[in-house]
């Protein structure tokens, strides 16, 4: 018997924010009416992009809110910028100036406690911006958002070279918002980086709420930290190029949130939404961005630190986003640098999206916060009861570009599962089983068509990615259909892997492997936080039998301290982790 199910939808392709929809965002929240999305900055940045192609009537209603149409950037500054109105004071502390005051509407809270002549708030904000500068810069390496002291006399810079922070009373409910400027230099160059010649670096400022008593769940403290992390950290991205992705913008500077007050968790607000259509593409534009987070959340954790993320930005220079989209690149050229690939972290992210578990079984696939997280997994498109004797299919038009979908497989008897195009090469697709063991460990095999052998196994998992970046047309085939006891019987397994021994170990620890078939095998060593520690073997290997070790030592001799570590063993198809624990 044969069952058909079938899904049919239009695909919907990453889309840019339409400017329209950000002048009518931005007339709203200037005329304190509610916006869809309390983070403004987008469509303040989309407006100074492409202002230029709305009509008239749009201009008018924007110009009327102080923007101003006649540089090359659409800002809201000229001799006088609109968020210094009315605000007559200014507190200095290193690389910033806030302007303030204590009467009329936009007035902060008086109190001063410690009788310096500073409200106590204005001092709580200099000192978050000091941390979190001092975090970005000195400690991570981040550039400095380019300067306004090169203004003429005919525009506001907030009377030096400082960077300005206006204090206000803004609409009900967003945060705060970046207002951009001008390309830095007149030319798109940030004087803070005399080594690089940037192409579209854009001077801004900042306007933050005089109050936040009563804004969201969050207390005031953790509103203005969170505040700050995000909104300051785009005047960094725009300093490296002001026409990168909004998508990969929104994303990091979320991601910052949790990088810099990692206790606070206002990011988990974003993960819901975005699990609940794993199927749409990770840049994906608007909303859906800032759940795009959790992919950078995982290069982080897994492949090589936060310097990948400055390394990312960095990269970004060497495109000229204004002509073309350089962010993909940019990501790939950084995880390069730590032996990864963009397609390699897209795909262990939508593996680790379902593993979903903080537990050193889960390898590299983990996340450090899982079990807080406010999500289980992502949603499962499809459930199949797997009988004996039968062919069973499932289709999808539905999947999007860096997207993924989940597929769960219940069987008591072997399955072998085949992964189809529909239309064209099945190339820019991957297949991925996730095989949870009795014993909680993981199992992951990708490949075109795999075994899976129900035994020992827990659940059963399969993950569709789609790595591809032009094809229109990504709908996909599985074919389920009678399987061989062993898992991967049907596969071109290569090799069979002993439990390293001893383990835990002190100086040195062993382990076997059984090659197959000719295959080139690739066996290497992993940190807890995705570092390659050590490569053990690289390069093709006829079939037998081969002991292999690890001296505990890195690639360049140097003794690893105690820890946790996993031996990852790969034929490019198949892998499988195998955790150690070091003691010395």
């Amino acid at each position: 018997m044969k069952r058909f199910i079938i899904l049919l939808m239009t695909t919907v392709f990453s889309f840019a924010q339409d400017v329209y929809q950000s002048a009518g965002e931005i007339i709203n929240a200037f005329n304190d009416r509610p916006v869809k999305n309390n983070h403004i900055t987008s469509y303040l940045l989309d407006i100074a992009r492409n202002g230029h192609q709305l009509d008239s009537d749009s201009k008018a209603k924007l110009e009327s809110l102080g923007f101003n149409f006649n540089g090359t950037l659409i800002s809201r500054g000229q001799a006088q910028r609109s968020e210094s109105i009315g605000l007559d004071k200014y507190f200095d502390v290193k690389y910033f100036r806030i302007h303030y005051t204590t009467s009329g509407r936009n007035a902060v809270n008086p109190t001063d406690i410690n009788l310096n002549d500073i409200p106590d708030y204005i001092e709580s904000l200099a000192d978050i911006f000091s941390y979190v500068s001092k975090t970005l810069h000195d400690d991570m390496g981040f550039i400095k958002p380019p300067g306004d002291g090169f203004y003429s006399s005919d525009y506001d810079n907030g009377g030096n070279d400082k960077y300005d922070i206006y204090i206000r009373q803004l609409a009900s409910n967003f945060y705060g918002y970046v207002q951009f400027e001008q390309y830095a230099q007149e030319m798109g160059d940030n004087e803070k980086t005399p080594n690089i010649i940037e192409k579209n670096a854009i001077t801004s400022y900042m306007a933050m709420r005089n109050g936040y008593t009563n804004f969201n769940q969050l207390t005031e403290l953790q509103n203005i930290q969170t505040t700050i992390a995000h909104e300051f950290f785009h005047t960094i991205q725009l300093g490296y190029d002001g026409w990168e992705k909004q998508w990969l913008l929104e994303a990091t500077a979320v991601w910052m949130e949790e990088e810099l007050f990692d206790d606070i968790n206002d990011v988990y607000q974003y993960m819901p939404e975005w699990f609940k259509y794993p199927h749409r593409s990770l840049d994906e534009e608007g909303t859906h961005a800032y759940g795009s987070y959790i992919f950078f959340e995982f290069i982080e954790q897994n492949m090589g630190g936060n310097e990948t993320l400055r390394i990312i930005f960095e990269n970004s220079v060497k495109n000229d986003s204004r002509i073309k989209d350089g962010s993909h690149s940019a990501i790939d050229q950084a995880l390069k640098l730590n032996g990864y690939t963009f397609k390699q972290a897209l795909n262990s992210m939508s593996i680790a999206n379902k593993i979903m578990s903080s537990a050193s079984a889960a390898g590299v696939y983990k996340y450090k916060e899982a079990e807080s997280y406010p999500i289980k997994g992502p949603t499962i498109y499809k459930t199949l009861n797997f009988k004996s004797g039968t062919m069973d299919f499932i289709e999808s038009s539905r999947l999007n570009r860096f997207g993924s979908q989940y597929i769960s497989i219940i069987s008591q008897e072997p399955v072998l599962v085949e992964l189809n195009k529909i239309n064209g090469s099945s190339s820019n697709l991957k297949l991925n089983a996730i095989l949870e063991k009795n014993d909680d460990s993981f199992l992951v095999i990708s490949n075109k068509k795999i075994n899976i052998d129900p035994i020992n196994l827990k659940s059963i998992h399969l993950s569709i990615v789609s790595e591809d970046t032009i094809d229109l047309d990504l709908s996909y085939r599985l074919t389920f259909k009678d399987g061989e006891r062993g898992t991967g019987a049907n596969l071109p397994i290569t090799f069979i892997a002993s439990n390293p021994y001893p383990n835990p170990f002190k100086n040195d620890i062993s382990f076997l492997i059984t090659i197959l078939q000719e295959t080139f095998m690739r066996i290497t060593v992993y940190d807890l936080m995705g570092r390659e520690i050590r490569t053990i073997y690289n390069g093709q290997i006829t079939s037998g039998s081969y002991k292999y070790k690890w001296d505990s030592k890195n690639n360049f001799g140097i003794d690893n301290s105690s820890g946790t570590y996993f031996i990852k063993i790969s034929d490019g198809q198949n892998e499988e982790w195998k955790m150690i624990t070091l003691i010395k």
